[in-house]
């Protein structure tokens, strides 16, 4: 509620000092006497910027939440713009609003943010059925957890096939290194046992060429022998060339010696041919590897450790989105049944209340005005899977239309008093200023207004700035403004009348009815 108000130098008023009621407060005076510039008082302390404030000016005001927790809200007004604090800390006019608005609506002949926001419209018929409430926090619980997985499924940089595709090549790659890869010191034991192989492979290479050199078609052998035969031949000529023939004979015999000689050292080499080939397959392999994510064996090593880390938090990714993914259907499943039987209850709580309402709108003499409901099906959202937006029409027989559309300002602010009054203690907001309430009404049709506000003075907070003393009369608290003349400019100031002086008041309402309100 609002507690208090207090201000310098707004506008016509001078010094304002204002402890309003917990319950039902009036204002009134002659027409011209500045209720408006109060009411625009008022509107400072929910944002908006009062136009009427050509000088510096402060206001400030106490406001006491259900809690019983208080804040004061201070407005420094400057022509060009207008700052706030609360309780001392500077708030932008957003955070004031924000603050603000939640706790005070205003009905004014122009405007009622209330009524013409259909948000407001789903909220008045949840508060008629207070049943709806505990089923809704059960969906709500539910959709709060499922925001929260699909954010995570939302936030993932990739979905499980791109996981599963990513985890497939890397376990690709993973075993191609697996399969070749050994450490230092084992590829040199690889090195030095193909080193051996190859050396004894080209030792039998050489023996065979040696061989070849010797014992085939015109090799060394040949050779002696043409050698022998032809010394011989001379040594039959010339016993002399004896010497000649022994010398070669000795060398051939060397020759046969060394053929033989070189073939045992052959045949006493080892080779395993498939042995070698598996080698040369192995060190192809390794030196790829090296090629790929080396340059060394341990830099492969480095990378392969670096695939397998990878791998494990791409699984447990995998398996987080996809328990995720689980559990966003679970909660679908969940929340559908829900969400639908809050749907059902909201269809007959819209109905009992706006019945309510008519009845409300009959008694206040608006008998011609019908007021229903559109209701909307959509997706999950925080108040289910439903949206419903009031429609009416105030002239039999027109098109209905949004309740933002259909009815003048004082209209508009009698539909909400009948609202207010159909959902009772269930009112959302602490405090209800309406100005004017009375636009277009008829004395009987005053008192039943004055009625119906006294009725929801007891549970919510009123300020209702009028013409009509049947609502003045039943107020807690009478707020009186009047403007003067001092110095020889005109000043506005407002105080609480009692006893006598607020009879005399009353008294003479009555005996000003404004024009525009029926007798």
């Amino acid at each position: 509620m609002l507690a208090e108000i207090h201000s310098k130098g707004f506008a016509l008023f001078r010094d304002v000092e204002v402890e309003l009621s917990s319950g039902m407060n009036v204002i009134t005076g002659e027409t011209g006497s500045g209720k408006s510039l109060f009411l625009s008082m008022i509107k400072a302390l929910t944002g908006e910027k009062p136009s009427l404030v050509k000088e510096k000016s402060e206001l400030e005001a106490l406001f006491v939440e259900a809690s019983g927790e208080e804040f004061a809200v201070s407005l420094r007004i400057l022509p060009s713009r207008m700052t706030a604090r609360i309780n001392g800390s500077m708030v932008t006019i957003s955070q004031l609003k924000e603050r603000v608005r939640s706790l005070m609506t205003i009905h004014t002949q122009g405007a009622s943010d209330t009524l013409r926001n259909p948000k407001m419209h789903m909220r008045f018929v949840d508060l008629f059925d207070p049943s709806i409430s505990s089923e809704l926090k059960k969906y709500q619980a539910l959709y709060r957890e499922y925001l929260k997985v699909k954010s995570t499924i939302e936030k993932s940089e990739m979905n499980t096939e791109d996981i599963d595709r990513e985890i497939e090549e890397l376990e690709r790659e993973t075993q191609k290194i697996e399969s070749v890869l050994l450490s230092e010191e084992e590829y040199e034991d690889i090195l030095s046992e193909y080193k051996k192989l190859t050396n004894a492979r080209d030792i039998i290479k050489i023996a065979k060429d040696i061989d070849y050199v010797v014992s085939e078609e015109g090799g060394l052998e040949d050779v002696f022998q043409i050698l022998v035969r032809k010394l011989r031949e001379l040594r039959m000529v010339d016993k002399e060339a004896q010497k000649f023939l022994d010398s070669v004979e000795s060398l051939e015999e060397e020759v046969h010696s060394l053929s033989r000689d070189v073939e045992r050292y052959a045949d006493s080499q080892e080779i395993d041919e498939e042995r070698l080939v598996t080698l040369e397959d192995l060190i192809a392999d390794v030196e790829r590897i090296k090629r790929r994510y080396g340059p060394t064996l341990d830099d492969v090593q480095e990378k392969l450790n670096a695939f397998r880390k990878r791998i494990d938090e791409l699984r447990k990714v995998a398996n987080y989105l996809k328990a995720s993914d689980t559990r966003l259907k679970e909660l679908k499943n969940e929340m559908g049944p829900l969400a639908l039987k809050v749907k059902e209850m909201r269809e007959a709580s819209a109905n009992a209340l706006l019945k309510r309402v008519m009845e409300n709108l009959d008694d206040l003499g608006m008998p011609n005005v019908h007021i229903s409901f559109l209701h909307h099906d959509t997706d999950f959202t925080e108040n289910g899977i439903d949206w419903l937006e009031f429609v009416g029409s105030v002239n039999p027989g027109t098109p209905e239309m949004p309740i933002s559309k259909i009815a003048s300002g004082g209209e508009i602010s009698r539909i909400y008093l009948a609202l207010e009054s159909a959902l009772g203690e269930n009112l959302p907001i602490s405090t209800v200023v309406f100005d004017e309430i009375e636009s277009g009404v008829g004395a009987r049709t005053a008192d039943v207004v004055a009625q119906k506000l006294k009725e929801i003075s007891k549970t919510t907070q009123l300020i209702v700035i009028t013409h009509m003393p049947q609502i003045a009369a039943v107020a807690d608290k009478h707020f009186k403004v009047e403007k003067q003349i001092i110095d020889g400019k005109a000043c506005s100031s407002i105080v609480e009348i009692k006893d006598e002086m607020r009879q005399k008041e009353i008294n003479d309402m009555f005996g000003k009815i404004p024009k525009g309100v029926k007798n």
